[in-house]
C-alpha cells in the first residue's frame, strides 16, 4: 500500500519508530558483557588464530629442538643446632642455637647456592671441561677455574646457577637440591658434590670458628694466670704489713686485745660506778641513807644501841621525871654513841672516797688503753678492707681462670657438635627420564600462551580502534536514531573478480530484489518504514551520504529506492556522485547521458531519464560522463530548479551524493534536500570523521533524518530479524 505524501502521520517516538534498539534491549549491563566479548574476539579472530597459531609452532619447534636434559634431586636434613647440646651448659646451648630455625635453613638455602659451593663443585666434577655444559667457555683439562679470567668464570657460574635449583621443603627441615644436565649420570654427580661440598664447608667453617675462639680463650688464660699471681703477692704482703695472722681477715691479735679491753673497761667502770654512788652516800652524813644504802655491821650495832638508849631514856624520864639520877647515865651513854656514830660515818666516808678514787683511776687507765687498742684496730680495718679487695680479685681471677679452661675444653666438642646437624636423606641418582623438554606440558603452555596474547593483542586493539562497530557506537558520536541495520551483503562472484583486480567500482548488489525475503531486504523495508513515519512530514527528497567512501551510499540509495518503488511511489534515483559513479553498473546501463549532461546543458531532463523494466516505478539519472568537470556545477542554481521539476513530478527523490566531509557539493545537496541520511559503515567509519561530518552537517543547517549502519554482522548482532535465522551470507568488502 503506498502512503499518499499529503498523508498526514502520526507522531512517534525513537523507539516506536526503531523498537530493537530501546534502551532496554540495548542496556550495557552485565548481561551484555559475554556477548560483547565475543563480539569483540569474532571481530579480532584473525589477530587471535595468529597468536595461537604462532605460539603452538613455537612450542611445537621448542619440542623438537631442544635437546634432553635430565634432572637429579637429593636432599639433605639441616637439624636446629641446639638438638645437639648433649646436655651441655646453658651459654654452650645459646652458641649451638644461634637463630630461628627458619632463618637457618634460608641461610642453608643461601650457601649452597653461592658461587663459594659452586666453584668447588666445578672444579670437583670438571664442569669447565665439558662441551655439554660449558659450550664455547670450555676449558683445557687440568685448568682451575679459580684463577680463569673473570669472564669465563662469570660465564660458567652463571651457567651452574641456571641448571640448579635448591629449596626448602614447607613444614619441614628438608632442603631439596635439583640439578638439571644432559647427561643423567653428571647431573647425580653435580648434585651430590653440590652436597657434599656443603657439608664440607660446613664442617670446615665450624672448625675455624672452634680454632678462633681457642687461641682467643687460651690468650685471655695466660693473661688471668698473671693476673691471679700478681694479686696473691699482694694480698701476702698486706698480710704481712697490717699483721693479719690467718685466712680470715677477722682472726688477728689486735681484735681480740681491743676485745678483752674492752669487756675489762665495762668492768672496771661498773665498779667505779657503784664505788662513786656509795662515797656519795657516805658524804651525805644521814645514818639512816648509809645504813639503808650501804649495810655495814658496825654502823648498825651502834645504831641499834642508839635506838635502846634512847628508848630507855625515854621510858625513864616519863616514868620518873626529868631529875631522876638514872637518867643522866642514860644521857652519858647515848652521848658516847652518837660520838661512836659519827667517827664511823666519818671513816666509811674516807673508806669509800679512797675506794671511788681508786677505782676511777683503773678506769682510766684502762680507757687509754682502750683507745690506744682501738685506734690500732681501726688501723687494721683499713687493712681488712684492702685484703678483702685483693682476696676476692684473687678468688675471681682463680674462677675465672677455671672457668676459661673448661671451655676451652668444651670448644672443640661444641664445633663438632655445630658441624653434625647436616644429614643426608637421599643422594642424587641418575635420572631415567628427561623432564625437559615435555610435550604433554609445553605444547598446552603454548596454546595457553597462544590465546593469552591473543585474547591481550585484541582487547589492545580494541581499545585502539576508533572504528565504529555498532549502533551503539554511532548513537552516542551523532546523537542520532539508527533507523536501519543493514548486514553484510554478498558481491557476486563476477563483481568480485574485478574488485579484487581494482580495475572499476563494483556495482551496488540489488538485494530488494534478488534476495527480498533476506535480512538486508528487510532491513531497508524497517528503513522505509522508519521514514515513512517520521513525526512531522515524510522527507520526498532525500540525500544520501556519509563520512568516508566505500561506506554503502550508493547500495543503500539504491535498495531503498528499490522498496519506495515496490510499494507503488513514484520514485527517482539520481547519481549526484559524479566523480564515482556506480549506479548505472547495477541497473547495467549506458552513463550516458546523466547529470552530467544535464548540467552541461547537452540534453534535456527527459533525454537522461532511465527506466527501469523489472521496477516499473523506478527511473533512474546516471551521473554520466565527464563527471569531474560537472561536479563544480551541483553548487550552481540549475541543481535547484532541477530539484523543484524532480519533486512535482515524483513522489520521491533519492539522490546517491558524495562524502559530505570531502566534496562540498555532497553538503549543498544535503541543504537543498528535506532529510539526508547518513551511511555509517562499521570497521570503516572512524568516530572521528563521524564527529567531523556531523559538525559539517550542522553549520550547514541539514535536517539528518538518522543513521543507517552497514555492514553489520548478522552473527554477532541483536535484532529481531536477524534472531529469526534470516542471515544473508556474505562478509566481502563492498564499494560506496
Amino acid at each position: 500500500m503506498i502512503l499518499p505524501a499529503e498523508t498526514a502521520i502520526r507522531q512517534t517516538s525513537f523507539s516506536e519508530q526503531h523498537p530493537y534498539c530501546a534502551p532496554a534491549v540495548f542496556s550495557s549491563g552485565r548481561e551484555q558483557l559475554l556477548p560483547e566479548l565475543w563480539r569483540m574476539l569474532h571481530r579480532r579472530r584473525r589477530v587471535l588464530i595468529t597468536s595461537l597459531v604462532l605460539c603452538l609452532l613455537l612450542s611445537i619447534g621448542y619440542v623438537l629442538i631442544k635437546g634432553s636434559r635430565y634432572e637429579a634431586t637429593a636432599e639433605i636434613e639441616v637439624s636446629p643446632v641446639g638438638t645437639n647440646s648433649m646436655g651441655l651448659d646453658e651459654m654452650a646451648s645459646r652458641m649451638l642455637n644461634p637463630s630461628d630455625p627458619t632463618v637457618q635453613l634460608q641461610s642453608a638455602v643461601t650457601v649452597l647456592e653461592s658461587n663459594t659451593v659452586a666453584l668447588a663443585v666445578i672444579q670437583q666434577t670438571k664442569l669447565a671441561e665439558r662441551a655439554d655444559f660449558a659450550g664455547r667457555w670450555r676449558q683445557p683439562a687440568g685448568s682451575d677455574v679459580a684463577v680463569t679470567t673473570p669472564d669465563v668464570r662469570d660465564h660458567l657460574l652463571r651457567r651452574f646457577a641456571k641448571n640448579l635449583k635448591v629449596e626448602s621443603v614447607p613444614k619441614t627441615d628438608i632442603i631439596r637440591v635439583q640439578f638439571r644436565a644432559r647427561d643423567p649420570e653428571l647431573a647425580a654427580q653435580v648434585v651430590n658434590a653440590t652436597v657434599s661440598s656443603y657439608a664440607e664447608r660446613n664442617f670446615r667453617s665450624s672448625y675455624d670458628s672452634a680454632a678462633q675462639v681457642s687461641n682467643w680463650l687460651s690468650s685471655q688464660m695466660e693473661d688471668l694466670k698473671l693476673r691471679a699471681n700478681q694479686a696473691q703477692e699482694k694480698l701476702a704482703a698486706l698480710q704481712r704489713q697490717r699483721g693479719l695472722i690467718g685466712i680470715d681477715e677477722t682472726d688477728n691479735i689486735v681484735t681480740d686485745k681491743l676485745k678483752d679491753l674492752n669487756e675489762q673497761l665495762t668492768a672496771t667502770e661498773a665498779d667505779r660506778i657503784v664505788k662513786e654512788a656509795r662515797y656519795r652516800i657516805a658524804g651525805s652524813g644521814n645514818p639512816e641513807l648509809i645504813a639503808s644504802a650501804i649495810p655495814e655491821p658496825t654502823l648498825q650495832v651502834l645504831r641499834s644501841q642508839q635506838a635502846q638508849l634512847r628508848v630507855e631514856y625515854a621510858r625513864l624520864s616519863t616514868k620518873f621525871g626529868e631529875g631522876y639520877p638514872k637518867l643522866a647515865e642514860l644521857g652519858n651513854q647515848m652521848a658516847q654513841v652518837d660520838s661512836a656514830i659519827d667517827a664511823e660515818l666519818k671513816n666509811l666516808s674516807e673508806r669509800y672516797r679512797n675506794e671511788y678514787l681508786a677505782a676511777a683511776s683503773a678506769e682510766k687507765m684502762l680507757q687509754g688503753k682502750f683507745e690506744e687498742q682501738k685506734q690500732k684496730a681501726y688501723d687494721l680495718s683499713e687493712g681488712a678492707a684492702q685484703y678483702a679487695i685483693l682476696k676476692h680479685e684473687v678468688e675471681t681471677t682463680q674462677d675465672l681462670y677455671q672457668t676459661l679452661q673448661l671451655k676451652l675444653k668444651q670448644a672443640g666438642i661444641v664445633a663438632g657438635l655445630a658441624s653434625a646437624n647436616i644429614g643426608v636423606v637421599e643422594s642424587g641418582q641418575a635420572p631415567s627420564e628427561p623432564v625437559d623438554p615435555n610435550p604433554w606440558l609445553d605444547i598446552p603452555l603454548g596454546i595457553g600462551a597462544g590465546v593469552f596474547f591473543g585474547f591481550g593483542f585484541a582487547l589492545t586493539g580494541e581499545v585502539l580502534d576508533t572504528t565504529i562497530r555498532n549502533h551503539d557506537e554511532a548513537e552516542a558520536v551523532m546523537g542520532l536514531p539508527t533507523l536501519a541495520e543493514i548486514p553484510e551483503i554478498a558481491v557476486p562472484a563476477d563483481e568480485r573478480r574485478w574488485l579484487i583486480r581494482r580495475v572499476r567500482t563494483p556495482a551496488p548488489v540489488l538485494v530488494a530484489c534478488s534476495e527480498p525475503r533476506s535480512a538486508a531486504a528487510e532491513s531497508y523495508r524497517s528503513l522505509r518504514t522508519s521514514l515513512m513515519l517520521r513525526a512531522g512530514h515524510r522527507p520526498r527528497v532525500m540525500a544520501v551520504t556519509s563520512s568516508v567512501e566505500k561506506e554503502g551510499r550508493s547500495l543503500t540509495s539504491l535498495n531503498y529506492a528499490v522498496v519506495l518503488a515496490q510499494q507503488g511511489a513514484r520514485v527517482l534515483l539520481v547519481d549526484a556522485d559524479l566523480r564515482c559513479p556506480s549506479l548505472h553498473q547495477a541497473f547495467d546501463l549506458s552513463p550516458e547521458p546523466g547529470l552530467a549532461t544535464i548540467l552541461r546543458d547537452a540534453c534535456s531532463e527527459d533525454e537522461a531519464y532511465a527506466r527501469i523494466e523489472d521496477i516499473p516505478n523506478l527511473t533512474v539519472v546516471p551521473a554520466g560522463n565527464d563527471g569531474e568537470a560537472a561536479a563544480e556545477k551541483l553548487t550552481s542554481e540549475r541543481v535547484l530548479s532541477l530539484l523543484e521539476t524532480w519533486r512535482a513530478r515524483f513522489d520521491y527523490v533519492i539522490l546517491d551524493t558524495p562524502p559530505a566531509p570531502q566534496f562540498s557539493a555532497g553538503v549543498v545537496l544535503a541543504c537543498h534536500a528535506d532529510a539526508v541520511l547518513l551511511v555509517v559503515r562499521c570497521g570503516v567509519a572512524t568516530k572521528d570523521a563521524l564527529r567531523q561530518t556531523r559538525d559539517v552537517l550542522q553549520r550547514a543547517n541539514v535536517n539528518i533524518a538518522g543513521l543507517v549502519l552497514n555492514g553489520i554482522d548478522p552473527k554477532y548482532e541483536r535484532s529481531y530479524f536477524y534472531s529469526i535465522g534470516h542471515i544473508f551470507p556474505g562478509s566481502q568488502e563492498r564499494a560506496g
